[in-house]
């Protein structure tokens, strides 16, 4: 167990899709029914950590010698009321991951085998963005409070005026064409309801217009809203992941390569960019499927086919969220890596072996 200290400035800037923060959900929602009732964890002290994604850097590969490129990490606050102090963390499957757990839960392990059960699930998919947590909670028979599965505040602010420019065709749909009750501020209201944890009175034109009652409201409009979170996150990271392909290219290498590193170098960046179009395409065809079903409801008034649709679809969230999760992690780890490579260049052998995780990463799922 190590500790660290910049955990304030980790939650306030984090992305979704790498910080599950179970420690916000309980300052917030405490004092819910749902929230004692319906716990991510069994154990308290579990369920107020904070669960990281984290991409092993060259020198912490020692820390889970047999995991993958990416850990994921549990984070215990010194300071549940001021998280400036810093927190202590584990890696699931470190060296001694168990003991370290009962060192700080004070459980015996046959004490809390559903909680070990849910971290293993966690920690065999590729990212923590709400919508793929739940279907991966959904299909092991596990029931968390809605409360958990929210969006960071950080994507919440980005993906505002993407939500607005979405919302806009169904908002018309609700009020009629032309009317003079919709507004820019009314749309931006309903953006901010929509990515909210809770569906509230402010969705009423959308409860209305989908025809959806009590849970299946609910339930329609967190799919929906994981539609949107996919849409925008594929726009970001599509773009940049794209650049990578060209950028390969100019990566400064240190010494002079030998020719038969420079042929592997070569057929990884090519597997690597045909990996990019074929992801590029597979995400495109899942989201292809809400688009249409979204175009025949504001189009042609087909409530009923895209009510089914967002009931149905959440089963699609396992695909998107796999894909989306491996392009964030690649993404954000090469603006991270070779931005300090760009003066003093790279070893060939750091270069291949970033490559080859790469070319695996996003090898298209058989």
């Amino acid at each position: 167990m190590s500790g660290i200290r910049s955990l304030s400035a980790l939650i306030a800037s984090a992305s979704t899709s790498r910080v599950l923060n179970l420690h916000i959900v309980g300052e917030t929602f405490s004092e819910e029914l749902e929230y004692g009732t319906s716990p991510f964890f069994r154990d308290s002290l579990l369920n107020q950590s904070v669960i990281v994604k984290h991409r092993f850097r060259g020198d912490e590969a020692y820390l889970v010698p047999s995991g993958g490129p990416v850990g994921t990490k549990i984070i215990f606050p010194l300071d549940r009321s001021d998280l400036r102090v810093g927190g202590q963390y584990i890696f699931i499957n470190e060296t001694g991951y168990k003991d370290s757990l009962i060192n700080v839960l004070g459980y015996r392990v046959d004490d809390f085998e559903h909680d070990l059960e849910t971290l293993r699930l966690l920690n065999t998919i590729p990212s923590l963005d709400p919508f793929l947590v739940r279907e991966q909670m959904r299909r092991h028979n596990r029931a968390p409070a809605d409360c958990y599965f929210s969006i960071s505040p950080a994507d919440t602010a980005r993906m505002l005026t993407f939500t607005e420019i979405e919302m806009y065709p169904l908002m018309k749909l609700a009020f009629g064409e032309g009317s003079s009750d919709i507004n820019p501020d009314m749309v931006g209201r309903l953006a901010n309801a929509l990515l909210s944890t809770n569906a509230d009175s402010r969705l009423e034109p959308l409860r209305l217009t989908l025809g959806l009652e009590g849970i299946q409201f609910r339930d329609g409009i967190f799919s929906w809203k994981g539609f949107i979170f996919y849409k925008w996150q594929f726009s970001e990271n599509m773009v940049a992941l794209s650049k990578i392909g060209p950028e390969m290219d100019s990566i400064k290498i240190k010494g002079r390569p030998d020719r038969v590193s420079k042929e592997l170098a070569a057929d990884l960046k090519k597997t690597i960019r045909d990996n990019i179009r074929a992801t590029s395409m597979n995400c495109s065809r899942v989201l292809a499927l809400y688009d249409d079903a979204f175009r025949d409801l504001v189009q042609r008034g087909h409530t009923a086919a895209f009510r089914k649709f967002l009931l149905d679809a959440p089963m699609l969230f396992v695909d998107l969220g796999h894909m989306m999760g491996m392009v964030s992690h690649i993404v954000s780890y090469w603006r991270y890596r070779f931005r300090s490579a760009e003066k003093g260049g790279i070893d060939i052998e750091e270069y291949l072996d970033i490559l080859r995780e790469f070319a695996v990463g996003l090898a298209p799922k058989r």
